[in-house]
């Protein structure tokens, strides 16, 4: 039974987990990437961690190959190599040469009207004591993430295209009195004289997020801050840390794991795509039960209606028994939008007392 990529590394970086090597390689698995997206993105909150690593995390993370300076190169790049949707990871100055992205990638998340697309950066630091305040840093960062976006995602005056973005900051060394604790920092609209505003999604383009790290043993068990506690602690054996992370938030540390999980995320699409077709066969089936064109569309309305809660608190019910799931977990993994959920969630209370 092969180990995980994950598993390999936590063993090869032993308790030189804080190394800034180690740290990139660690922090750009997806599992850990998904971990931090969900409690840190509110876009992906009510999206299960193997969801979000499985189906909204685009290609692989670029770890230290994105230029943060707009005229840089990035790592390994020639100046006839740039490209409309191409994703820039580093910065350059005269006293600390280049500088990297640690973590750079794309992400996709769920969205009312339409998926909302995300650019994301991770950052380890291991001191908080910097020669400037490391908060104006994260600002520069997230500013670059938004101006670079300009003849890559968007060109000309196409702004209505530039996508939010993420700086999430990991603390590692954090003082005593700020361990373990998570602040965020983003813009909101204050209205100063009368009532006008703006939709929020068009001026909610950047947000950073502060998670300074402490002792394992202080943090809240199931949260994002005891997970990175234990990955990046540069106290605990590698055969504690897997054992946590694997018992406790899932992680695998196995290849056969893996392929486990990704067999339950194919399921899940199939789910999904099993419940539009019986509702179509239930609405179809009532629909021909009807004489006329009315009589045809109120009797598909109901069908559809009937079909969609039957089926989905039978689905729902499944999942949760087979897979150990929440009610909650359940219907994020089937994709019940908000609007549906307190009904669905009563049936399958209903059904579950029942049987």
């Amino acid at each position: 039974m092969g180990r995980s990529s994950i598993s390999k590394t936590i063993d090869t970086a032993g308790k030189d987990a804080r190394y800034d090597s180690c740290v990139k390689r660690l922090l750009s698995v997806k599992i850990i990437l998904a971990w931090i997206l969900k409690e840190c993105a509110v876009e992906f909150k009510n999206l299960s961690v193997w969801q979000i690593a499985k189906e909204c995390i685009e290609g692989e993370p670029q770890v230290s190959k994105v230029a943060v300076d707009q005229d840089e190169l990035d790592d390994g790049e020639e100046l006839g190599d740039r490209q409309i949707e191409g994703l820039n990871a580093e910065d350059v100055s005269i006293k600390e040469g280049k500088v990297f992205y640690d973590v750079r990638f794309s992400a996709t998340a769920p969205g009312e009207e339409e998926p909302i697309q995300l650019i994301i950066n991770v950052e380890a630091q291991n001191d908080d004591e910097t020669p400037y305040p490391l908060i104006k840093r994260a600002v520069y960062y997230v500013s670059r993430l938004i101006s670079s976006q300009k003849n890559k995602v968007f060109v000309k005056s196409h702004y209505e295209k530039i996508r939010k973005v993420y700086s999430i900051w990991i603390l590692t060394n954090a003082p005593k009195e700020k361990a373990n604790t998570i602040t965020r920092y983003r813009i909101v609209e204050e209205p100063i004289v009368g009532d006008a505003t703006e939709l929020e999604r068009d001026y909610d383009l950047l947000t950073i997020v502060v998670l300074r790290l402490g002792s394992p043993d202080e943090a809240e068990s199931k949260s994002i801050l005891r997970l990175l506690d234990v990955l990046l602690s540069a106290t605990m054996k590698p055969a504690d840390k897997k054992s946590i992370l694997e018992q406790d938030f899932d992680v695998p540390m196995t290849t056969s794991m893996t392929e486990e999980v990704n067999k339950m995320c194919n399921v899940s699409s199939g789910l999904r795509r099993q419940i539009e077709r019986e509702v179509r066969q239930e609405a179809e089936a009532v629909g021909e039960a009807r004489g006329e064109a009315r009589g045809e569309a109120r009797g598909e309305k109901r069908g559809v209606k009937r079909a969609t809660l039957e089926t989905r608190t039978e689905i729902a019910l499944n999942l949760m028994k087979s897979l150990k799931m929440s009610a909650e977990d359940a219907l994020n993994v089937m994709g019940v939008p908000a609007r549906s959920r307190t009904t669905l969630l009563k049936s399958i209370s209903a059904r579950g007392v029942a049987e």
